[in-house]
């Protein structure tokens, strides 16, 4: 339980990237929210996010039918980082979020963050582009002790929910 504790302390140092990423899913959580509603545009302030289509809907927080919540300050804050220019409000199509997603992951791949958490799996012995966990080969099923569905990656998770991860 030890070891397990300093891996988990070793990622500390790495929360703002996991924060960033989290963000960023929060975009893609929006513009996919934006699509089953229809909406076309959604403006984005630091206390709202309004969503316009067929009828126009603001709140602080935006809570999809996926259960997914985005707050505005959040957006708003990575809106400003990803548009690169200061703005009280911040207009946004679907596709322009997803552009911009697309971008932010290019450009996360590739940041000194992503190879100092690279760095912190290798040091506390995460082989790099480690395998995904698979089920083990398939015993016969007997009656007693009901059959266990094959673990899948938290990214085949999202995939069969329609999304794509953020990073």
């Amino acid at each position: 339980m030890e070891n397990l504790l300093k891996k988990a302390g070793a990622m500390t140092a790495h929360l703002d990237l996991f924060q960033n990423m989290l963000h960023l899913r929060g975009l893609l959580q929006l513009a996919a929210h934006m699509e089953e509603r229809g909406d076309r545009v959604t403006m984005v302030s630091a206390e709202n996010i309004t969503l316009i289509g067929s009828g126009m809907d603001s709140a602080a927080v935006i809570q999809t039918s996926k259960g997914a919540v985005i707050a505005a300050e959040s957006a708003y804050s990575v809106l400003r980082g990803l548009k690169g220019h200061d703005a009280s409000e911040y207009a946004v199509t679907r596709e322009e979020l997803g552009a911009l997603n697309t971008r932010a992951v290019a450009e996360l791949e590739g940041s000194d963050a992503m190879r100092a958490f690279g760095e912190t799996l290798a040091r506390i012995g995460v082989p790099s582009g480690a395998a995904p966990v698979t089920a083990p080969a398939a015993a016969p099923a007997t009656t007693e002790t009901p059959s266990e569905r094959p673990s899948r990656t938290r990214r085949g998770a999202e995939e069969a929910q329609g999304e794509s991860p953020a990073a």
